[in-house]
């Protein structure tokens, strides 16, 4: 066996084993935990903090990554060939479902303005706020059923309602959903009589942001298709360009290696620049965690809530 067949397998032997210790830590059936607030890069990419379904399909990416880095690099000899085929398995998710996150963060804030809506209703048919609460978990839209009965739960058992919704608030991660929340936890200190007009005001606010966020993401999509088109089209090139074998022959040696690599490295950071530009800036929240709003001074609201 040649020097390098024995190299790509000693590191495919590594990388297995790294990818076996990974699994044996973090496991592959035990329930998910509550995501952390702020998981490091490493741990959400193998898959620590997140749901079971989306571990094990990283684990899964993971692991094809680790059998196309060896394979190719079996097969040309080349280290960075192997290297690029890996880092193309583990990018094909990162460029094509772009815009995904956004998509799904405002059907979630679609969902929160439908159920403040329901909230109102049932608020002005004389239900209390933990009642309507309760009864409304019945009746969620899909994009927060899990949520909003999670919190019926709490509130069921007795928990301090603003605790709750601290962590309600958490589920959500959203600067809107934050000041529905926030009318919410106001309403629940101080029994206002006017919480109904309150959550028609503030549910007014979330349609109106959400057909803004449809808007905006509507024009981050032609960009975000023509980078994965144009993206595409490279790696056909380059395939076709590298089956050719006089073409490829300079490439074999450790100055070519170093080129490719170079090249390699140009063109991911350039679809990283890419992709930033198209990511839609991050909102602060006015809300803390559940952890720190029970254990330091509560935020204050961006604009004044009256329940009275």
């Amino acid at each position: 066996m040649s020097p390098a067949a024995i190299a790509a397998l000693a590191a495919a032997a590594l990388a297995a084993g790294v990818l076996l210790i990974v699994t044996g830590l973090v496991g592959t059936r035990r329930p998910a935990a509550p995501p952390a607030a702020t998981p490091s890069r490493l741990a959400a990419i193998v898959g620590i903090g997140v749901s079971s379904r989306q571990r094990r399909s990283r684990q899964a990416l993971i692991a094809l990554a680790v059998a196309a880095t060896a394979g190719v690099w079996l097969l040309t000899g080349w280290p960075v060939g192997g290297l690029i085929a890996g880092l193309a398995v583990l990018g094909m998710p990162w460029l094509f479902t772009v815009g995904s996150a956004e998509r799904q963060m405002i059907d979630r804030l679609e969902a929160v303005e439908t159920w403040t809506r329901r909230l109102k209703d049932l608020v002005r048919t004389g239900h209390g706020l933990i009642s309507a609460i309760v009864t409304s978990a019945r009746t969620a839209p899909p994009g927060i059923v899990d949520e909003v009965a999670e919190l019926a739960a709490e509130l069921q058992t007795g928990t301090d309602p603003q605790r709750a919704l601290d962590r309600f608030a958490d589920q959500l991660a959203d600067f809107k959903a934050d000041e529905v929340i926030a009318a919410l936890k106001l309403h629940a200190g101080d029994r206002g009589q006017r919480l109904s007009d309150v959550l028609d005001s503030v549910a007014g606010a979330a349609a109106k942001e959400v057909v803004m966020r449809r808007g905006v993401a509507a024009k981050r999509a032609e960009p975000r298709f023509v980078t994965r088109f144009m993206t595409a089209l490279i790696a056909i090139v380059l395939i076709v360009m590298f089956s050719n074998g006089a073409y490829a022959q300079p490439y074999g040696d450790v100055v070519g290696q170093l080129v490719l690599f170079a090249a390699t490295l140009l063109l991911v950071g350039m679809l990283v620049w890419i992709r930033r530009l198209t990511q839609p800036p991050q909102r602060r929240r006015f809300l803390g965690s559940a952890d720190d709003a029970h254990n330091g001074p509560v935020a204050t609201p961006p604009q004044e809530v009256m329940l009275r």
